[in-house]
């Protein structure tokens, strides 16, 4: 009797099914929702966007109110106007809030993996590097992003809703705000994404993130103090996100010029990605 050969099972299609960087991103985005601590800064940024919605409409009454013209002049000198109310929508104590829930959520990113022995049985199936960095970057990136887009749109909305095109809120508001919401979650992807690779536990991530803000910051606010030159807060990340409204938006008096805020973002972004990628490389998932 003749005998054959065992056969295998067909080889699976690794074309089908959805990429893996957005499987690995699902994962991570489903552990950070998970968290009490998301709830916590989810409700003080829900205080932030009512206040200023609240502001807002009661400016709005104001102007329509005639018998309140001497409180209308008091609300013109005290509330921002023009190019200042755009780019107030993102208001620096939102985005500072934002700069430490991205520092507490992106600090275990990549060092929970670290931590656990993660990454080799992630690169033992057909996973690349660059799906494995893209999956950590999508979630660092879009975290923040999001948050921003409800203090954008919403105030615009809510102008258009009870003024129209004549609104407090410009008409091409979202135009000047949504890219400066972009560069400012690339930045802060980044910095999240550089801080979790150094670090072998999540616990360290979040030093190494709180640390490359509070340190930047402080030699910069030195610097200009004794330099009498404000433009040396583009070293700080949290500086350079708290300008971006205002120079898209077209405010005239600004900390640092336009070109000196590309310079940063740019070398934040390079530099803190190719520590990110030299950091995760499958040579480095050792066991």
């Amino acid at each position: 009797m003749p005998i054959y050969a065992p056969t295998l099972p067909p080889r699976p299609d690794l074309t089908k099914g959805r990429p893996p960087a957005l499987v690995m991103a699902r994962f991570d985005l489903a552990r950070v929702l998970r968290q009490k601590l998301g709830r916590f800064f989810g409700f003080v940024f829900l205080i932030i966007l009512a206040i200023q919605l609240g502001v807002l409409y009661s400016k709005h009454l104001i102007a329509q109110a005639p018998q309140l013209n001497q409180l209308k002049d008091f609300a013109d000198q005290v509330l921002p106007n023009a190019a200042a109310l755009q780019a107030s929508l993102l208001h620096p104590t939102m985005l500072s809030f934002l700069w430490f829930q991205v520092a507490l959520m992106g600090g275990g990113l990549v060092s929970r993996d670290t931590l656990y022995r993660i990454r080799p049985l992630i690169f033992a199936h057909p996973v690349s590097h660059l799906d494995y960095l893209s999956s950590k970057a999508l979630v660092a990136f879009g975290i923040p992003f999001c948050i921003q887009l409800p203090f954008i749109v919403l105030p615009w909305l809510l102008s258009l809703m009870i003024a129209g095109v004549d609104g407090p809120i410009w008409l091409t508001a979202p135009l000047h705000l949504i890219p400066a919401a972009a560069l400012n979650s690339m930045v802060m992807a980044t910095v999240a994404l550089g801080a979790s690779s150094m670090s072998a536990t999540p616990k360290a991530g979040v030093g190494w993130a709180i640390g490359l803000l509070m340190a930047p910051s402080a030699v910069g606010g030195i610097l200009s103090g004794s330099l009498n030159n404000p433009s040396w807060m583009a070293l700080s990340p949290i500086a350079l996100t708290q300008e971006w409204p205002i120079l898209l938006c077209g405010v005239e008096k600004t900390m640092i010029p336009l070109w000196l805020a590309a310079l940063a973002t740019a070398a934040n972004v390079a530099l803190w990605l190719y520590i990110a990628k030299q950091r995760t490389m499958p040579s480095e998932a050792v066991i």
